[in-house]
């Protein structure tokens, strides 16, 4: 039998935690901004003034050449100009609009619109039109469509 004092095993210590690389943060950090700048520009750009063109008009001066979206309807113009240049119309008070850039293809005079831009002056310098339409669709050419459709 052996009687010689056996030796204790030291206890296992726990796995040393690895430390991040400095590398390895600025990743992180970089992919942090990226998200927090998407999110700032969409909520931005979803965050445009809105405004009739007799509340544009009237609103002018606290406007100043901020972006904002204005709404009216499209009077008769000139369609060989470029860049086009029309008014819009809302409760009988017109704007004049300068448009850089062509026009959608559903633009004529008489229809509603939205336009993004900014006060230059007197002028609205717009460079997006949105085209407001009807949800009903009407066949230019009703020989076209079938008689017996759903």
């Amino acid at each position: 039998m052996d009687v010689t004092p056996r030796q204790l095993e030291e206890p296992p210590r726990p796995p040393r935690r690895k430390r991040k690389s400095p590398a390895m943060w600025a990743v992180l950090v970089l992919i942090v901004a990226a998200i927090g700048f998407v999110l700032f520009q969409g909520l931005n750009s979803a965050a445009l003034y809105y405004r009739n063109a007799d509340e544009a008009v009237r609103d002018k001066a606290s406007l100043g050449t901020s972006r904002f979206r204005i709404q009216g309807t499209v009077q008769p113009f000139d369609k060989t100009k470029r860049p086009v240049e029309f008014d819009i119309a809302f409760n009988n008070v017109s704007v004049h609009v300068i448009h850089q850039g062509d026009p959608p293809e559903l633009f004529q005079a008489g229809v509603p619109v939205v336009l993004e831009g900014h006060w230059q002056g007197d002028v609205f310098a717009s460079d997006r039109i949105l085209v407001k339409h009807s949800e009903d669709y009407k066949a230019s050419n009703p020989d076209h469509v079938a008689s017996d459709a759903p």
